[in-house]
């Protein structure tokens, strides 16, 4: 016996307790990441398209402080390939004008 306790029920609050402690590490991380949002909250940015180009890579396009950034995605770097000069609509279901925009995010990466 332990201060009156026997050995297993010692044992179990111990257990219950690093439980508990844990628990609230996990609430208070989540607390933070929602708060913590950089210099922008996540209302301020969103992904707008994406298409792969590859296994690892990709073409996203976010919009950022209401401009529209193309932007490419590799396993090792993020890339900003151009600004939009006319913003996407909404509602492109078959990606004819992200299409369209990543040739041409493509094209002034060739050129320039």
């Amino acid at each position: 016996m332990i201060g009156g306790m026997d050995g297993f029920a010692f044992l179990f609050l111990e257990i219950g307790a690093i439980v508990l402690v844990l628990w609230g590490a996990l609430w208070l991380v989540k607390r933070r990441g929602r708060a913590g949002g950089g210099a922008f909250g996540a209302r301020d940015c969103r992904i707008l398209r994406q298409m792969p180009i590859g296994p690892r890579e990709r073409v996203i396009v976010i919009e950022i402080g209401g401009k529209q950034l193309v932007l490419g995605v590799g396993s090792a770097a993020v890339s900003l390939l151009c600004e939009l000069t006319e913003p996407l609509s909404p509602t492109d279901a078959n990606g004819g004008v992200f299409g369209e925009a990543v040739r041409k995010a493509m094209g002034r990466w060739r050129a320039g």
